[in-house]
């Protein structure tokens, strides 16, 4: 499993929420297969699971990810990191 990491900070939570959304389909085809989202704030990460880092790559290229960014209200570019899973231990 291949785990896109995407930190970036927002002028409005509910309205970046919307528009991350709307986007579900377009990271369905790319072959994500969960995410989840961690918020403080306006300060939002999410970690978006892809079955592979080629899948992962493919979706940040995709022109279409261009335009939810504009739409989504970001204050900064958001910072993104692919990440292979290696192990988990619950206590």
């Amino acid at each position: 499993m291949t785990t896109l990491i995407t930190r970036h900070e927002v002028h409005d939570f509910d309205t970046w929420r919307t528009v991350f959304g709307g986007h579900r389909d377009n990271r369905q085809a790319h072959g994500a297969t969960c995410h989840r989202i961690y918020r403080s704030g306006n300060d939002v990460t999410v970690l978006t699971d892809f079955p592979d880092r080629a899948s992962a790559e493919k979706f940040l290229a995709d022109p279409a990810l261009r335009d939810v960014v504009a739409r989504a209200g970001f204050v900064d570019t958001p910072v993104t990191s692919i990440c292979e899973f290696v192990d988990t231990e619950k206590y």
